[in-house]
């Protein structure tokens, strides 16, 4: 049977806008390739290899070890030079005819991939051309790096068997705060299930009950996590980089935190629930200010619950027990407020999670009520969807939501088990997850965050 599996590196250079297809042939090995170049220096390269020689548990190892470098024949010249005019005429190369000759083949070219990571975003997927008319097969480029990659590898334990450079980085990863199973998943915007990390305790990397999350430019996670009092830092692939905050009423302590955000600084602004209070810090844990206090007065909470920023800097917080939300600019000072217990439009019944769109419109799970409500940036009610159930579209225990850069929200539920997207009006589109503790099922998922 042909394998087929997907590289998608970076090559990082300065150079002119210029396009190279190519097909290579060598014993038992086929390339087809597209490099698309752009004038900031990062080439986004898809290589499709098809071999008869390679066994499936052989080229599971190729492509791991394949991908830690960034240039996948070192042909920058040829990248640079190449213009598509037909079939160009490309050098011969000398590849590899199995995994072992890797190491010494890559070897001239040592810089690990990690470096680049943050040109692996739609902005590369959008410069790649859709159509590479020489691939033996009727899908588009999008549709192999969409389908093709995510079922070239084997489900791990622990972490994803598909490296952080394939196309499961290109797309939207979705990050789900698994409460009882005191993990994070990460996911694309299929559902498909790339990673997880985190298991009980108070050590680094571990939980005790993880609650909010959010992501900064980088694609870093921020965790806050209840029990342990704590904000964690971690890279897009669940390493630990930091985390501050201890059990206390102090600055920079924390009693049962919930949810965080950050603004377009990367200032981390921290719900404290039974302090009844926002705190805000840099991105390196440090304190900077706090605001609130016990109360049904503005700019005081009885239990602050969600945040999110909006474009200007501008905080949101629902009040769970007060009912309503509350926007503050970025240093803590009150702006207005909407909402009060009921059934109606704009009324809540325990207001949970929130986002914001790249409108300013606000969304908020109105959790005891079974939906979502979408607002205008000043309170006004816009649009809401959702009823109880457990069919599609409708929710039980909805707890969070999270708002992609196409105005697609998704919703995760504590009672069904699962995420649910749907589309910028509210129509049911997708979703994924069931009861459990293997891969992409849950117990109680709390919070989701989407990275663009």
């Amino acid at each position: 049977m042909i394998n087929r599996f997907f590289l998608i590196l970076i090559i990082g250079f300065t150079t002119t806008t210029a396009v190279t297809f190519g097909m290579l042939e060598t014993t038992g090995v086929k390339v087809n390739w597209v490099a698309n170049v752009d004038d900031s220096g990062a080439v986004g390269v898809i290589v499709n290899i098809l071999s008869n020689q390679l066994s499936k548990s052989s080229f599971s190892e190729v492509i791991p070890l394949a991908i830690k470098y960034d240039h996948v024949y070192a042909q920058k010249d040829v990248v640079k030079e190449e213009k598509y005019s037909g079939d160009p005429q490309m050098p011969s190369l000398s590849l590899p005819d199995s995994y072992s000759d890797l190491p010494m083949y890559f070897g001239d070219e040592l810089s690990n991939l990690n470096s680049y990571k943050g040109d692996l975003e739609d902005s590369v997927k959008e410069k790649i051309l859709p159509h590479d008319q020489r691939t033996p097969s009727s899908k588009t480029i999008d549709d192999i790096i969409l389908d093709d990659l995510e079922t070239a590898g084997e489900e791990g334990k622990g972490e994803s068997t598909v490296d952080s450079a394939t196309s499961n980085d290109m797309r939207k990863s979705i990050y789900v705060v698994d409460y009882q199973n005191t993990r994070i998943q990460k996911f694309n915007d299929n559902g498909d299930f790339v990673l997880k990390w985190g298991d009980r305790g108070k050590e680094d990397g571990q939980f005790g009950v993880p609650h909010g999350i959010d992501l900064d430019k980088q694609g870093n996670v921020y965790v806050v996590d209840m029990d342990n009092n704590n904000v964690q830092k971690f890279d897009s692939q669940g390493n630990f980089i930091l985390k501050w905050g201890s059990m206390g009423t102090g600055d920079g302590q924390f009693m049962h935190p919930h949810s965080v955000t950050l603004d377009s600084s990367e200032n981390v602004y921290v719900t404290d629930m039974a302090n009844f209070n926002v705190q805000k810090f840099d991105s390196q844990g440090n304190f900077i200010l706090k605001w609130g206090s016990m109360g049904t007065g503005d700019g005081q909470f009885n239990a602050p619950e969600g945040i999110a920023v909006d474009s200007s800097d501008n905080l949101y917080v629902t009040d769970t027990d007060n009912n309503n939300v509350q926007k503050f600019d970025s240093q803590g000072n009150f702006i207005l407020k909407w909402g009060s217990m009921g059934t109606g439009d704009g009324q809540f019944k325990r207001p949970a999670g929130l986002d914001i769109d790249s409108s300013d419109n606000v969304y908020v799970v109105d959790a005891g009520n079974s939906r979502v409500q979408k607002f205008s940036p000043d309170g006004k009610f816009i649009d809401s969807w959702g009823s109880k159930g457990s069919e599609p579209g409708q929710l039980a225990s909805p707890h969070d939501i999270s708002v992609d850069s196409e105005g697609n929200s998704y919703v995760v539920e504590q009672d069904n088990f699962r995420v649910q997207k749907f589309s910028p009006d509210g129509k049911y589109l997708a979703s994924w997850g069931t009861q459990g503790s293997n891969n992409d099922q849950f117990l109680d998922p709390h919070s989701i965050v989407v990275g663009t």
